[in-house]
């Protein structure tokens, strides 16, 4: 009986402290996103995309081939080029005439393997 009469009158005062920890965790953190952020991150995933589009058609792959570039190591590396890579790669596809534009591209995945592979950059980490 004493028991419990001691845990009615402590009950309130542990709740109040259990409640004040509660209140002192640490508030979620959230900043604002703007429409142009949103829209270049759509920009760069359609770039991606299209990017992978190119690399997904069976004359391209048959030229990867034909020239000893591993298609599904491309395309990885394709997933893995940053925002200007991509941008540059997408704008050079574009305007190319048909058939220049692989040869770029080659160019282009041959350069950029050549950097890291020399330490300059870390664009593929794979190698």
């Amino acid at each position: 009986m004493k028991m419990i009469t001691m845990l009615k009158k402590s009950l309130p005062s542990l709740l109040i402290v259990v409640f004040s920890f509660c209140a002192l965790q640490a508030p979620a953190m959230a900043s604002v996103v703007t429409t142009e952020q949103l829209m270049a991150e759509q920009r760069i995933e359609q770039q991606r995309e299209a990017a992978h589009a190119f690399f997904s058609r069976q004359d391209v792959q048959a030229q990867l081939v034909a020239r000893g570039v591993d298609v599904k190591a491309a395309q990885s590396r394709i997933a893995s080029m940053s925002a200007a890579e991509l941008s540059t790669l997408n704008q050079q596809i574009d305007t190319m005439p048909a058939g220049e534009g692989l040869g770029l591209v080659i160019g282009l995945l041959v350069i950029f393997m050549l950097l890291d592979i020399a330490g300059v950059t870390d664009i593929f980490p794979g190698i």
